[in-house]
């Protein structure tokens, strides 16, 4: 995955190279991308102050976690991916509940 000064996020296909999904739905670019440990879902960090969360098989939105003040450069899952921490130039560090979105 690859997150863009577009706005959008691309899926990659590794073995081909070749983009299999582009997600819309920032309204700024795209500074951090991770996926979740089981591959199910990934987040986007972006310089509209938003964190949002992917269904990577989808391609859907599911959630947008809102809380920082400025843009956020750093999304990161814990190893069970139950928690998402985020680093925002606000200079905060935030950990969200997945399930939840609250942080």
């Amino acid at each position: 995955a690859s997150g863009s000064d577009d706005k959008t996020i691309k899926l990659w296909d590794v073995a081909t190279g070749k983009i299999s999904q582009t997600l819309t739905g920032h309204s700024s670019g795209v500074y951090s991308v991770a996926f979740s440990t089981d591959g199910k879902t990934l987040a986007s960090g972006s310089g509209d102050k938003t964190i949002k969360l992917w269904d990577v098989a989808t391609g859907k939105h599911s959630q947008t976690l809102t809380g920082h003040s400025q843009s956020v450069y750093s999304v990161a899952f814990s190893p069970d991916g139950k928690t998402l921490a985020s680093g925002s130039d606000d200079k905060t560090i935030k950990l969200w509940d997945v399930a939840t979105g609250k942080h």
